[in-house]
């Protein structure tokens, strides 16, 4: 089971505990891991959050789950693919595919509350396929064209 909730970010908070609510038996805190992972201690429900610019999503599943949204906002990303591998760089060839690398790759971070900033070089998206140190994940990954953005959710298989 995945669920999706479309929500402005500043509200984002407030709409996730409302959310949880239908899906926790109890009161409840939202904890966070050492690297920033929300949760609930002792609750099968997993939820990812993710924000840009004015709106969030919130992503809610029986397993571990993780979420990305990015507004499209026509920048110029070149910066950015520059850096990423020969066969990612021949799939962008505007901002819709480059959001559409970007929230894969960060989804699949935010699944395993890794750090953002430490693992992002080592996943690649790729032909459809999350690679991590080049070798294929074998996960559920589905991207969301939203619009006003691109959403990516991963869950594990």
């Amino acid at each position: 089971m995945i669920k999706l909730y479309c929500t402005y970010a500043d509200s984002s908070e407030e709409r996730l505990k409302n959310v949880l609510k239908a899906y926790v038996p109890a009161d409840f805190t939202i904890l966070r891991t050492p690297l920033g992972k929300p949760y609930i201690e002792g609750n099968p429900v997993y939820f990812s959050l993710s924000h840009s610019g004015n709106r969030a999503l919130i992503a809610l599943s029986d397993k571990p789950v993780g979420v990305d949204l990015e507004i499209y906002r026509g920048r110029d990303r070149e910066s950015v693919v520059s850096r990423w591998s020969e066969s990612e760089k021949a799939e962008i060839s505007g901002e819709k595919d480059f959001l559409k690398h970007w929230t894969a790759r960060e989804a699949y971070i935010k699944l395993y509350g890794y750090s953002l900033a430490k693992m992002l070089k080592r996943v690649e998206f790729c032909g459809g396929k999350l690679l991590f140190d080049g070798e294929p994940q074998k996960l559920f990954l589905r991207h969301y064209d939203l619009g006003y953005g691109m959403a990516a959710v991963c869950t594990e298989n």
